[in-house]
């Protein structure tokens, strides 16, 4: 009977945790030729996942029976601060991703896993002394007047994840505010959870959805920018366009960057690349808040305007052209605005006249140009 009462305990508290695990292991492996980087940032905390789950175990059931005295004390002490070790490095291994996509800097990943290392140094004491916590010999676990730091620490992160949420927003990606937000409730819930009711594995599962939930958000944002420019691509435009239209949609830019197929001919498809990059970089760099760039076509790119006045959009346009000029490219840029009740089709239709005519008049001053130099 206790026998039974063991393992059924041994599979309530793991089921999740492992299910949710395989079928990571699998999604990633699975994307892992679509999503090089995307997957290796993830690889550490799944690993971390497992190794949380097998000292969990080992600190829950092959000692929980024992009178923990001398050297099962100490390998009880072992397992304990082990526990507590994994679970903060998983915590900086979740926010480690958020930071690199955030900043963009491998010395930040660094930096983000530095506390929970030394975090490690600080806990070893716990081996041999009661400054942290203590095993009574009916295995009752006791607190030392340090017991209390892996908990800190863990907040100051939960705090960290909330601040890389409150800057994605400031980028405008509020989407990935709102994963970075849920993981940290959900985190939180966790702790609370195994520390005030003595609950076991919630917090395993907890980070294991935290965990898929974040890779599964990034891995949808992966298929909806462009893999050249690292703008957003044509799905992520019908998406918006979807999503926007009719509603709060204010405005529809045309972009088209001339003189692409000469620059591939005369300079290789390499410079071409170059100016398409280039050409995203500036028109990017240019939007408004709420003004988000697309790459639609090979050298076509498009700017949907969310709740502007045509004096706004007509001074970012002036910035883009600036923007392109100045990286040593043209291109000919048209908007028009988006009145309540049109179409999708009629209002492209009409930035893509703008743009057009704009087009014809810089290929005339052009030709201008060059009759006057001619002279």
């Amino acid at each position: 009977m206790i026998k039974d009462a063991f393992l059924q305990s041994l599979v309530q508290i793991n089921c999740i945790p492992v299910l949710i695990i395989i079928f990571l292991i699998f999604f990633l492996q699975t994307n892992y030729a679509y999503e090089k980087e995307i997957t290796k940032k993830f690889i550490p905390s799944v690993l971390l996942l497992l190794a949380l789950i097998l000292v969990d175990n080992l600190d829950y059931y092959a000692y929980d029976a024992l009178e923990v005295t001398g050297f099962f004390d100490t390998l009880h002490r072992l397992f304990a601060m082990l526990g507590y070790d994994i679970r903060i490095i998983l915590m900086a291994s979740l926010i480690s991703v958020a930071s690199d996509r955030v900043f963009g800097h491998k010395h930040t990943v660094l930096i983000t896993y530095l506390p929970a290392l030394i975090n490690v140094a600080i806990l070893m004491p716990c081996l041999f002394t009661d400054l942290f916590f203590y095993y009574n010999p009916d295995g009752s676990i006791g607190r030392g007047i340090f017991a209390f730091e892996p908990h800190i620490l863990s907040g100051v992160y939960m705090l960290f994840l909330f601040a890389l949420g409150i800057i994605c927003k400031k980028k405008g990606r509020v989407g990935e505010t709102g994963i970075l937000l849920l993981c940290g409730l959900l985190t939180i819930f966790g702790f609370l959870a195994e520390f005030l009711f003595a609950l076991r594995g919630i917090l395993i599962g907890v980070v294991a959805l935290d965990i898929t939930f974040y890779y599964l958000y990034l891995h949808i944002e992966h298929f909806r920018f462009d893999s050249l420019t690292e703008i957003f691509n044509r799905d992520a435009f019908m998406a918006d366009i979807e999503k926007y239209g009719r509603t709060s949609a204010s405005h529809l830019i045309s972009v088209d960057l001339n003189d692409l197929k000469k620059l591939n001919d005369k300079l290789g498809h390499t410079e071409g690349d170059k100016a398409l990059k280039a050409v995203a970089r500036s028109l990017q760099d240019s939007c408004l808040k709420e003004c988000f760039a697309y790459r639609v076509g090979g050298d076509e790119f498009a700017v949907l305007c969310i709740g502007k006045t045509n004096d706004q959009v007509n001074e970012m346009t002036r910035r883009m052209r600036e923007s392109v000029n100045d990286a040593g490219y043209v291109c000919a840029i048209g908007y028009t605005e988006w009145k309540r009740g049109e179409t999708f089709k009629e209002v492209y239709r009409r930035a893509d006249e703008t743009m057009y005519n704009n087009k014809r008049e810089l290929k005339a001053l052009k030709a201008g140009t060059g009759n006057s130099e001619k002279s």
